[in-house]
């Protein structure tokens, strides 16, 4: 479970056949077993060369051979979390069914319109389909799963019972991941020229129009630098450190970074239960549904059939 988060961020699509499969199998056909359901090699293969094709197709045919950490390719991370993947939603596919959430034809033929809609027209679809490996029945598995899962998140979500002094304690536990700043900046590529700008910044030059002309930020620039609100680890960290480090309206000295020079004005501050209360008891509710996937794959049997 420790990588579920990752994997689900990593496959650019959650298309994922959650059919049950109660028969028995023939030797060598499971490829893993869970509370007695079977997720056959050919649903695992199947997956697999679909996502392989998602791949190439957007990042061409040696995105597979690629190193995503030493000595580990994507294609042999797909190979292992996949099955992973497929074995973890599959537990809360079963569950979502034990609470008879479930999709029926009508909605399915919904799902499939709506889904079509996207494409344009049937030829754009059929394409899509053949360029990706995929057929029409593992796409319809695919949405049915996935509204069924979503169902069950919403489910369990709204059955949570949550008092204000369990998110009170837990915003002061964690009272730095709800602090954000709003701030603007200058970068350019030279300490020469950022020290000739923040020269003229604190002999009154307006920073909003100093930004406007020089940062090399040119998507912040035309804004007078403005970045919004950010919270931390949004940004590098030397820009971080310096940015929660400010107080309202101070400007910083200059702030290397891999981009270049920065300078940084503090516009705004938001922080207090009261003002993130909503964000508290959205990550919150994340965190007690976290809990409850863990609960569910301890609680499950599990066998895994494949050799990878």
């Amino acid at each position: 479970m420790k990588n579920k988060k990752m994997i689900v961020l990593l496959l650019v699509m959650v298309l994922i056949i959650a059919t049950a499969g109660c028969v028995k199998e023939k030797p060598g056909t499971e490829a893993a077993i869970v509370n007695g359901e079977v997720i056959t090699v050919q649903e695992y293969e199947e997956t697999l060369e679909v996502y392989k094709s998602m791949y190439k197709n957007q990042y061409g045919d040696e995105v597979l051979e690629t190193e995503i950490q030493p000595g580990v390719t994507l294609l042999q991370y797909l190979q292992e979390n996949i099955l992973e993947n497929m074995i973890f939603e599959r537990i809360i596919y079963q569950e979502a069914l034990k609470n008879n959430l479930t999709v029926d034809d009508a909605e399915l033929d919904e799902l499939m319109t709506e889904y079509k809609t996207f494409f344009g027209d049937e030829q754009a679809y059929a394409d899509f389909l053949t360029s990706n490996n995929m057929k029409e029945e593992f796409l319809k598995n695919s949405l049915r799963t996935d509204e069924v899962i979503q169902k069950y998140v919403d489910f369990y979500m709204e059955s949570l019972v949550i008092s204000e002094e369990d998110l009170i304690k837990y915003y002061e536990e964690n009272i730095d991941k709800f602090v954000s700043v709003k701030a603007r900046h200058i970068l350019v590529n030279s300490m020469e020229e950022a020290e000739d700008i923040l020269e003229q910044i604190n002999n009154g030059a307006d920073f909003s129009e100093l930004a406007k002309t020089f940062s090399q930020d040119t998507t912040s620039a035309v804004n007078g630098g403005d970045l919004g609100f950010f919270y931390k680890g949004q940004m590098v960290p030397t820009f971080e450190e310096a940015a929660f480090g400010l107080e309202i309206g101070e400007v910083s000295e200059i702030v290397p970074s891999d981009f270049g020079f920065h300078i940084i004005k503090l516009d705004d501050r938001s922080e207090g239960f009261d003002d993130k209360r909503e964000l508290v008891l959205s990550e919150y509710k994340n965190i007690k549904y976290g809990e409850r996937m863990d609960e569910l794959e301890n609680q499950s049997e599990i066998e895994r059939k494949l050799k990878l």
